[in-house]
């Protein structure tokens, strides 16, 4: 009875696996399909993320100088207004000596009220004060006039300062926005994986690991495979058509394998 049901099982075995590794492959193109899917979306988003990336920087310099232009106009302004200031101190000065002087010579026309001739004069001399006291008042008017307009234009100047402070830095927020979208569009978009491998001749078999690159891209994708380990170093560069997959074999185990693509942040691996 044992020899009966033993041939059962052995037929059963090869359609258990069968199933298994159909199973395997349903996954593993569902997974590709999902990936493939994903970098589609994010190779799509990379020109408009890079666009935005370039306004923000253009933006960024564009409200540096401006800015650093209304620092400049600013400074320039308060430097006329503290002239202004000074030079209004100065004519405030002179209207109160021609004031006195006024006082005095009004003091000098009453004590000479007697004498006609001396009156006559002080009298001259005291519609000459009072022109230059009108001259100087009207000129300390005008000076009050343009230092208020210069404060008008210096309050201006820092409205526009802080106008453009806060420009730049919503700029430079949209910036630090956009580089971790401009950082997550560069991932490689590939799959890999290490199967047990053996070659060599009959005489001399060596075990080892082969790695299988899988294109996620949705056009050929160039790589430049890297494999280092015990004192040496060998290239191998291959075009990977859309959905294929290139294989990098003799692998042992704890070497370090580095996948680059133009464009991609690389992919570092080591044999395990």
């Amino acid at each position: 009875m044992n020899d009966a049901t033993s041939p059962r099982q052995e037929k059963s075995k090869p359609a258990g696996a069968l199933i298994g590794l159909l199973a395997a492959c349903l996954v593993l193109a569902i997974v590709i399909i999902v990936l493939g899917v994903r970098v589609h979306n994010l190779n799509a988003q990379l020109p408009d993320s890079q666009a935005q990336l370039a306004n923000a920087k253009a933006e960024t310099a564009q409200a540096q100088t401006e800015l650093g232009n209304a620092k400049a106009a600013s400074a320039e302004l308060q430097t006329q207004l503290d002239k202004a200031k000074a030079a209004s101190t100065e004519l405030q000065t002179q209207l109160d000596k021609a004031k006195s002087q006024q006082a005095d010579l009004k003091s000098q026309l009453d004590k000479a009220k007697a004498d006609k001739a001396r009156s006559a004069e002080l009298q001259e001399q005291l519609v000459k004060a009072k022109a230059q006291s009108a001259d100087l008042q009207n000129q300390l008017n005008q000076a009050a006039a343009g230092s208020s307009q210069l404060q008008t234009q210096l309050d201006q100047a820092k409205s526009q300062s802080l106008d453009l402070q806060s420009r730049l830095q919503k700029a430079e927020s949209d910036l630090a926005k956009l580089q971790p979208m401009v950082l997550k569009a560069r991932i490689m978009p590939v799959t890999t994986s290490f199967e047990s491998s053996s070659w060599g001749s009959s005489f001399s078999t060596h075990n080892g690991y082969t790695l299988r690159i899988n294109n996620l891209n949705p056009q050929p994708l160039k790589v430049d495979v890297t494999v280092t380990g015990a004192g040496k170093t060998r290239t191998q560069s291959n075009i990977i058509e859309v959905g294929a997959t290139v294989n990098v074999e003799k692998l042992a185990s704890g070497e370090s394998v580095v996948i680059a693509s133009e464009g991609y942040n690389p992919v570092h691996l080591t044999v395990q």
